[in-house]
C-alpha cells in the first residue's frame, strides 16, 4: 500500500478514512489539521500531526498521496485553496471510491474526488477533480459535472445533466434529464430542479427558483 496523508480533521475526513479503508488501499499516515485545538488528537485512532505547516516536510518525507478532507459546506470555495497548496508542493490527489459505489467502467471521474458508500454513477458521466459525489447519490448517464462540486447525500441527477465547478447541489434534490446548472451555484436542499440555473446564484424549491445572485 501506498501512504497516504489526509488534510482536514472535520466530519468530512470520517468519512475519507472509511472510504479508503472500505478498500484497504492506502496507507494512512495522519491528518494535518490547522485547529490548534486538535493537535495531538486524532480521528478513528489516526493521529493529527499538526497543521499545513508541516506538508512540505511530509512529502519530502516520501509521502507523495494526499486527500482534501476538507468539507466546505458553508462555502465551497474554501476547498481550492487546499487543493492548490497540494498540489504545488507535488502531492498527487487520487480518486477514491467507497468499496459499495457502483462506477460504470464507461464513466470518467477526476482525481481527488471521492465517492461515497452507496452511490451510483453511471455509463459515459463526466466528473471533474476534486468533486464530492456524496452517499447514496445517484448520477445518471452523460452528465457533465465539473470541479470541486459537491453533490450531496441523496441527490438524483438525471441524464445529461451538465454541472459547473464550485457549485453545491444540496441534499435530497433532483435534476431532471438535460438541464444546466452553471458554475458557484447553490441549489437548496430537497429542490426540484427543471430549468436551467445560471452562473453565481441561488436556487431553492419545488420546482426551483432563483432567489439571490452572488
Amino acid at each position: 500500500m501506498e501512504d497516504i496523508v489526509l488534510v482536514g480533521a472535520g466530519g468530512h475526513c470520517k468519512v475519507i478514512i472509511d472510504i479508503i479503508r472500505s478498500n484497504n488501499n492506502f496507507n494512512i499516515v495522519g491528518i494535518v489539521e490547522n485547529n490548534k485545538d486538535l493537535i495531538k488528537k486524532s480521528i478513528l485512532d489516526i493521529p493529527i500531526l499538526g497543521s499545513d505547516e508541516i506538508l512540505a516536510d511530509i512529502y519530502n518525507k516520501g509521502v507523495r498521496n494526499a486527500f482534501n478532507c476538507v468539507g466546505g459546506i458553508k462555502d465551497i470555495s474554501v476547498r481550492n485553496k487546499t487543493t492548490r497548496r497540494l498540489k504545488d508542493i507535488g502531492f498527487n490527489m487520487p480518486l477514491l471510491v467507497h468499496s459499495t459505489a457502483i462506477v460504470s467502467p464507461y464513466a470518467k471521474i477526476g482525481g481527488g474526488t471521492c465517492v461515497m458508500a452507496g452511490a451510483v454513477i453511471n455509463p459515459g458521466a463526466l466528473i471533474g477533480e476534486d468533486c464530492i459525489i456524496n452517499t447514496s447519490s445517484i448520477v445518471e448517464h452523460e452528465c457533465v459535472i465539473g470541479n470541486n462540486t459537491h453533490v450531496s447525500p441523496g441527490v438524483c441527477i438525471a441524464g445529461g445533466v451538465i454541472i459547473g465547478n464550485n457549485t453545491h447541489i444540496g441534499i435530497g434534490s433532483s435534476i431532471i434529464q438535460g438541464v444546466h446548472i452553471g458554475s458557484n451555484v447553490v441549489v437548496g436542499a430537497g429542490s426540484v430542479v427543471i430549468n436551467n440555473i445560471n452562473d453565481n446564484t441561488t436556487a431553492v424549491g419545488v420546482p426551483a427558483k432563483i432567489i439571490k445572485c452572488r
